[in-house]
């Protein structure tokens, strides 16, 4: 070791403490580690169990210095704390020593250690006297606080805590009841209450993170010990200082602490679902339209994906509502878009704008041919009676048409064109569909199965 963070303070004759043959004997019989440091740090004198717990043999660790056998980020911080001892400004200090006991080669971790003064003639302080009286790694959490057990035993939210092969060492009266582990059963593994996604999310993510930092929070998927998912917002904590890891750079042990949050992600969904979705007819509203636009056009641009916008505005629908009232009016709006929804595919989006305006986002085809037939099928459905609480009505729905091109390519531009396009298809009559033309050339007006054309609307 260089001469940088080593002790340089040397009171007394050598710095050597003074030890008789039968003192050593002593330190050499005692089941505690133990070893007899000069002044300077360097060790004179170490015992059998100290040397096995540090993975060699005394002879080797005579002539090293304590502040090898730390972290390199600990070494400043102790040199100055072991000049304290020497000057006799400090009675003792704790360290973390790297150990690697023998009976257990490939493992590593770190153990706690005490230094204190060794005084010599005339109370001069000769040398220091090393302890290690944490002699193996943690492998379950530390004792707790009275009372606290318990109340983590009995608490509604999860603690599970495994050992490094992932193995339950612990689970409190929740986990045990409700995911179904068993503590100290070989078969009964950390990953058997995860979900196959969250079984991915630990693999790839959770545990990475626990080796880097020691803990990760986030959310997860349960699985209870009736087959259920439960969703909990989870963190997993590892046991004992950093450099307390398995040969395989793992924790010793991990703790799971998770609780339930299924009726609050249930709400989420709920909320989602009234900011994104018509909370009459149940459609996506304008604003989940708008963004499922947006993302169709990017495709557009970087692709060439054909992207298809029609706007639907019912005809007749205000005399209706004016003469039936808004509950006929609301049955009409929920049966217009069940018929527009039947008629779409799947992978296209059918949304109320607003009023009696409906739009349907088509992505991929660009074919007339198709987009007329799609057309055609709305204005038919559409213009089929509805029948409403004894009420029978009848309305039609005008149509523009407007596929995405270079003029086109921004949302705002394809909705304001397939918007002109409808009002063109109004004044040719009412229940067509017409293409939008940026010439406006009249000869794209289509007309099929129209409905009545009547006053308003």
């Amino acid at each position: 070791m260089s001469d940088e963070g080593r002790v340089g303070v040397t009171p007394g004759s050598g710095g050597v403490p003074s030890a008789r043959p039968l003192a050593v004997d002593v330190f050499d019989t005692m089941p505690v580690a133990t070893g007899l440091l000069a002044t300077d740090g360097s060790i004179v004198h170490a015992n059998v169990v100290l040397a096995d717990l540090l993975g060699t043999e005394p002879e080797e660790l005579v002539g090293r210095n304590v502040l090898d056998l730390v972290d390199p980020p600990d070494r400043a911080p102790l040199a100055e704390q072991v000049e304290l001892l020497v000057s006799g400004r400090r009675n003792a200090v704790e360290c973390l020593l790297r150990a690697t006991p023998s009976a257990l080669h490939d493992l590593s971790w770190s153990v706690r250690a005490n230094l204190t003064s060794a005084y010599g003639p005339g109370g001069v302080i000769a040398g220091l006297v090393l302890l290690v009286f944490d002699l193996g790694p943690v492998d379950a959490p530390p004792s707790l606080p009275a009372g606290l057990a318990e109340v983590l035993e009995e608490g509604s939210d999860f603690l599970i805590t495994a050992g490094p092969d992932g193995r339950v060492t612990y689970g409190n009266r929740s986990a045990r009841e409700q995911l179904g582990v068993r503590p100290n059963d070989e078969s009964s593994l950390l990953e058997d209450v995860l979900e196959p996604p969250s079984q991915a999310l630990y693999r790839d993510v959770v545990d990475p993170q626990v080796r880097r930092d020691g803990h990760w929070q986030g959310e997860l998927t349960l699985r209870t010990r009736s087959g259920d998912s439960l969703s909990v917002s989870a963190r997993v904590v590892a046991h004992g200082p950093a450099s307390a890891t398995t040969a395989s750079g793992g924790p010793r042990s991990v703790s799971l602490f998770a609780r339930d949050i299924t009726e609050l992600k249930a709400a989420e969904k709920k909320l989602r679902q009234l900011a994104t979705h018509d909370y009459l007819t149940g459609l996506p509203n304008r604003l989940l339209l708008y963004d499922r636009l947006e993302h169709a056009l990017h495709r557009f641009s970087r692709h060439g994906t054909a992207v298809v916008l029609m706007f639907c505005d019912l005809d007749g629908f205000k005399p209706v509502n004016d003469r039936y009232g808004h509950h006929v009016g609301d049955g009409v709006l929920t049966e217009v878009a069940d018929r527009i929804h039947s008629v779409v595919r799947d992978t296209d989006t059918a949304a109320r704008l607003g009023g009696d305006e409906f739009g349907v986002l088509v992505e991929g085809v660009d074919d007339r041919s198709t987009l007329d037939v799609v057309a055609e099928r709305l204005i038919a459905a559409i213009a089929r009676p509805i029948r409403v609480n004894g009420t029978s009505v009848q309305i039609g729905v005008s149509i523009g048409i407007a596929v995405a091109s270079e003029r086109t390519s921004q949302a705002d531009a394809l909705v304001a064109a397939a918007d002109s396009a409808m009002y063109r298809a109004k004044a040719a009559g009412r229940g067509r569909y017409v293409y939008w033309d940026p010439d406006a050339d009249d000869s794209g007006s289509r007309t099929a199965a129209p409905g009545p054309a009547p006053d308003a609307g």
